[in-house]
């Protein structure tokens, strides 16, 4: 796989996405949220998932958007990419997803979503021990600098013209955070022993900042599996047992054998 690939294109599509933003929310107030999940197994594999909302006033002003974002580049370096849909509410709605088999590949993936600027910094996933008494520990930060260049290379900016909204962004005194907002979801196995996350029905949850503030990741999760250790601590004994079973049985079938043999000599025969 190659990130530059995907970083291109996500980018310039993220970055069409919010020059049309920063042009709608001078006149209004159009919000894109995207919810970030990383979703890991007991096993190490799991999946990544993006999912952004556009509004509904977006889809008005802009009613081709959704035939203008292209995946194709992200589609043919792995990721799955849902088919753009609309919510209850008239807003725009697309899924972008990739699995993983370990967490070396999650740490991959999660450094192919950000620049220098952000808004994902650092992260990395790590798992030590065994499959049945794992300690996890995500690191990383959440950080936001330099408004668009968080989400496009300043050389993609240039391309298309991005530089006249954000000097009208910076003019109409709003930042980026009115028009956009990033949500990070983690789901690890085991019991939280340490985070800086908001606990929400089992997923810890943090929140971009956009104002250029540090937001610490690091979070430390115990995963034991109860069922496996036990198995795994008993497994012996109970194959020795099915083994002292078989020889006991196999003596007492020899013993009634051997009785019944000597009973029928004893026996005289009329």
């Amino acid at each position: 796989m190659n990130p530059l690939v995907f970083k291109t294109s996500a980018r310039t599509t993220f970055v069409r996405a919010l020059v049309a933003i920063a042009t709608c929310v001078l006149l209004t107030s159009c919000r894109v949220d995207s919810v970030v999940t990383l979703d890991v197994e007991p096993n190490g594999s799991g999946i990544l998932t993006i999912v952004s909302t556009a509004d509904a006033e977006i889809v008005a002003k802009y009613p081709n958007l959704a035939t203008e974002l292209s995946f194709e580049d992200a589609k043919a370096v792995g990721w799955s990419v849902s088919e753009v849909a609309t919510t209850p509410e008239g807003a725009m709605q697309v899924r972008v997803a990739h699995k993983f088999v370990n967490p070396e590949e999650a740490t991959a993936l999660l450094g192919q979503l950000s620049s220098e600027f952000g808004p994902f910094k650092g992260l990395a996933l790590t798992r030590t021990g065994k499959d049945t008494d794992s300690t996890w520990n995500l690191v990383g930060q959440l950080q936001v600098n330099d408004g668009l260049n968080a989400f496009a290379d300043p050389q993609l900016l240039t391309t298309i013209g991005a530089k006249p909204f954000q000097a009208a962004l910076a003019e109409s005194g709003l930042d980026i955070g009115q028009a956009v907002g990033v949500t990070f979801n983690l789901k690890l196995p085991g019991k939280v022993e340490a985070t800086t996350g908001i606990s929400k029905f089992g997923t810890l949850q943090w929140t971009v900042a956009f104002d250029g503030s540090t937001q610490d990741l690091a979070t430390t999760t115990q995963n034991t599996a109860v069922a496996a250790t036990i198995a795994r601590i008993f497994s012996p004994l109970l194959r020795w047992m099915l083994i002292l079973w078989i020889l006991g049985m196999a003596s007492f079938s020899a013993f009634v054998a051997f009785w019944r043999y000597r009973r029928h000599r004893r026996t005289p025969t009329l």
